[in-house]
């Protein structure tokens, strides 16, 4: 009974290392200015959802409305319609051209977005630990991200559950303009 619970365990590390050393190379390939920070955003808001955003539906309401108002003006971004986040692709980035273009109504996307927002779905688990463990994996898949003044920096993030902003570069480069929903393909 013991071999067969370290077998899956060894077998469950090895489908998620793969999982994140494949999400850090797609990272990689498709966003090429993206750093570390980046990638702990992703995993964060994958692990996290989105209840660590916004509970209170006015505000959520204007914010999108405002967003919307400033993307129609830019019409710019470099992200796609929909893209999972993290390894385990629980949540989808939605961006905001899904409405813009009218593949999904404003209201629509409030509604998937307030609810992933209004209750708790984040994962159990210690999220210091994931984090420790995408970074060592990431550094290996991609050591163009090595930097340790950033990587004490989001450990510290780690350690007091706190997500954090795309990093300047991402931001100024691809425009993400996004809400986080519940990946319903989730599998």
């Amino acid at each position: 009974m013991l071999a067969l619970l370290v077998v899956g365990t060894l077998a469950a590390c090895s489908r998620d290392e793969r999982a994140i050393r494949q999400l850090c190379a797609e990272m990689h390939r498709q966003y090429p200015a993206a750093t570390l920070q980046d990638l702990y955003k992703s995993c964060y808001q994958d692990f996290f959802g989105a209840e660590h955003l916004m509970s209170d539906t006015a505000a959520a309401r204007h914010y999108l409305h405002e967003e919307l108002s400033e993307y129609r003006n830019t019409g710019q971004t470099g992200i796609p319609e929909r893209e999972p986040t993290g390894f385990r692709h629980r949540f989808v980035r939605i961006c905001l051209s899904c409405v813009t273009e009218g593949k999904m109504s404003e209201e629509e996307l409030l509604q998937r977005f307030m609810e992933a927002a209004s209750h708790d779905n984040a994962l159990t688990g210690d999220w210091v630990e994931e984090w420790n463990t995408i970074e060592r994996i990431a550094i290996q898949t991609v050591p163009a991200w090595k930097d340790s003044t950033l990587q004490a920096g989001l450990r510290q993030a780690a350690e007091r559950h706190s997500t954090v902003r795309h990093s300047d570069t991402y931001r100024e480069t691809y425009h993400p303009h996004y809400r986080i929903v519940p990946n319903k393909n989730e599998h």
